[in-house]
């Protein structure tokens, strides 16, 4: 039934998966795929002038894997040795479990409407092919589709990647998420608000344990 929605919500175009050569599981992308124990991931990351977070900011993420869920060793500030909170997230959801602190809710918080954000678009598994609709948002009597719009090549920090841009027009902007099969989370994002001004953008610079 998925594919059916798809192929008729926006096709397939490009090399790759078509109507007649649907896509199969290899072709899923969920939020935390691949990802590792010990895994560290770090990002810039820049909110929109609308923020009170500055921008610039690094955010260091190291998983460690405790069975149902992941402890996250989370940093965020202007230099790498910034404090370190331990957070407990659930796997698939990457929400925390129970209640948090001040001090880490405070950290959690950006992150997870900027990098962690794709968890509420990929709600379950996503097929990462040119053509898929993922969601939709609406704005004012306007419903508009995301979707894997293409495909690009992207230079980072951390390495070159062969990227699926999931995209949505708003506006005069164009505001773009860059997945890659196999990894757990985007590479990139670029996000615009309806006036076309930025509300926030990030980079992934290293990857590593």
């Amino acid at each position: 039934m998925s594919i059916i929605i798809i192929a008729i919500g926006g096709g397939f175009t490009g090399p790759g998966p078509s109507i007649l050569n649907p896509p199969s599981a290899k072709d899923l992308w969920t939020t935390g795929n691949g990802l590792v124990n010990g895994t560290r991931l770090i990002y810039s990351l820049t909110m929109g002038n609308g923020e009170q977070l500055p921008t610039n900011q690094i955010v260091s993420m190291k998983f460690i894997d405790e069975g149902k869920d992941w402890r996250v060793l989370f940093s965020l500030g202007k230099i790498r040795n910034a404090p370190v909170h331990n957070i407990t997230l659930l796997k698939g959801s990457f929400t925390p479990l129970g209640i948090l602190n001040k001090n880490s809710d405070m950290i959690l918080r950006p992150i997870s409407s900027t990098i962690f954000s794709i968890r509420d678009i990929a709600r379950e598994p996503k097929y990462l092919v040119v053509g898929a609709i993922w969601d939709t948002i609406n704005v004012g009597t306007l419903t508009v589709p995301l979707r894997i719009a293409g495909l690009e090549d992207v230079n980072t920090l951390a390495g070159a990647f062969h990227s699926y841009v999931l995209s949505y027009h708003i506006g005069n902007k164009d505001s773009k998420i860059y997945l890659v099969k196999g990894f757990p989370l985007p590479i990139k994002s670029d996000i615009y608000n309806a006036n076309g001004t930025l509300e926030y953008k990030y980079e992934l610079t290293s990857i590593g344990k």
